[in-house]
């Protein structure tokens, strides 16, 4: 062993975090009262990250099979819980699009603001191995996307982070002084890293879309009941933060649906299922998402003053208004953005077609086609989008919708042909 390198990375939580135990409830260290992130969920979700944009993983974490001693170490991590975010959803028909019956989920989340420290130890043995550095570096930087997320619903938008700062500290065990510090446990000088990480060379196989815009009509979500005085029936659902919110998994379930429904158009249904995790017969095998999404944070801001809608219901069998059925909403509106990761196969006739599908689901969310959230058939959660941009990691499109200009449209004619003609007996899909 020659170099034994410390990194120590600071991050924080963007969207709400779920690490359950055996019982689903949120994994928390009861002595310290405080969130809880096991090195070996740190340590995995490194690894596929790793291994997915081709990296030799094993060299860095060890091979059972081979007996190969993993060259890194990584501690348990352990942040103070700010609040906890609550959240209902409900279980979608992927053939109506409505709720299933009795489907009602009730669960709750570590909101957001979670500081971790990730902390690295790698025993390294030659100045060969210092590509084995540089893959942590790789993966800080796929966590600092928003590509690495931990916990459980990764793709409907939970358990995102950013990086707050990242240092590094090197003994080298041949210098007497180094060797010296290193077995009194002393600290060498530590040096900033945060932006090698930052321009630190990435190949990865990930498609990024990003549609902003506003809401041309109020919106709610409904947030679980809290039991307030004088807060009316129904409002929409916020995060801990107090920042009105379209969760991922509405999000993804509504973007689910279009795709199905554009691919069903043209036979390729089968294929959209891949996008969102294919489980074969009656396997119980879960298939990891190609799809991840981010939550939506709706700015209100230029909505200052919140309106409150009378509603009532109606005897589907006399027509008339059943009796105690006066309720009030509190929906919201404003500007938000949607973003969209795909996580490509390497299948390029496959790629294409998923790119295309994505594009032309956004365009309709994008063009006010598709309701979000509660009483769409009202018009109601309509969505009015300026700007698509899409960045396929060869190159930038874009799509200005307020003008009515595309850059580099031939691409997206490719991509959309991909969709029409997709020939799913000749793909090969990893």
């Amino acid at each position: 062993m020659r170099n034994i390198i410390y990194i120590e990375a600071n991050i924080v939580s963007i969207s709400p975090l779920f690490i359950g135990d055996d019982e689903e409830n949120i994994l928390i260290d009861n002595e310290k009262n405080m969130a809880y992130l096991p090195a070996t969920s740190i340590a995995g979700a490194f690894r596929a990250y790793l291994n997915s944009i081709g990296e030799k993983d094993e060299l860095l974490f060890g091979e059972r099979e081979s007996s190969k001693m993993s060259k890194v170490f990584i501690k348990d991590s352990f942040a103070k819980i700010l609040y906890h975010d609550n959240r209902d959803g409900l279980k979608i028909d992927g053939e109506t699009g409505t709720n299933v019956h009795g489907s009602k989920i009730e669960r709750t989340y570590l909101g957001e603001g979670l500081e971790f420290s990730l902390c690295f130890e790698m025993h390294l043995n030659s100045n060969g191995d210092k590509d084995l550095k540089l893959m942590i570096y790789k993966a800080l930087k796929g966590l600092d996307k928003g590509i690495i997320r931990f916990g459980g619903n990764k793709s409907s938008g939970l358990g995102i982070f950013k990086l707050l700062s990242a240092k590094e500290m090197i003994y080298n065990l041949k210098d007497l002084d180094d060797l010296s510090k290193y077995l009194k446990t002393e600290e060498n000088p530590r040096k900033d890293i945060l932006k090698a990480i930052e321009e630190v060379n990435v190949h990865d196989k990930y498609v990024e879309f990003l549609m902003k815009g506003n809401l041309s009509t109020p919106l709610i979500i409904r947030a679980p009941k809290s039991f307030r005085p004088n807060e009316a029936d129904n409002t929409s659902i916020k995060t801990g933060s107090d920042n009105y919110v379209i969760p991922g998994s509405s999000f993804k379930g509504i973007l689910r649906a279009r795709i199905e429904t554009i691919s069903n158009c043209f036979g390729n249904k089968n294929e959209a299922a891949v996008l969102f995790g294919q489980v074969k017969g009656n396997s119980k095998e879960n298939v990891l998402s190609r799809i991840f999404v981010k939550e939506s944070i709706i700015d209100n801001s230029q909505y200052l003053k919140e309106i409150e809608y009378n509603k009532i219901k109606l005897d589907k069998f006399t027509s008339g208004v059943k009796y105690g059925s006066l309720m009030q909403e509190v929906p919201t509106m404003g500007s938000t953005e949607f973003h969209v990761i795909y996580r490509k196969t390497g299948e390029e006739r496959f790629d294409n077609y998923a790119i295309g599908v994505v594009l032309l689901a956004l365009r309709d969310l994008g063009t006010e086609n598709i309701g979000i959230g509660g009483s769409g058939g009202i018009g109601r959660g309509r969505f009015k989008a300026n700007t698509l941009s899409i960045n396929t990691g060869n190159e930038n499109i874009g799509i200005d919708f307020n003008n009515k200009t595309i850059s580099n449209d031939e691409m997206i004619s490719k991509y959309i042909e991909s969709v029409k003609n997709l020939n799913s007996e000749v793909m090969n899909i990893g």
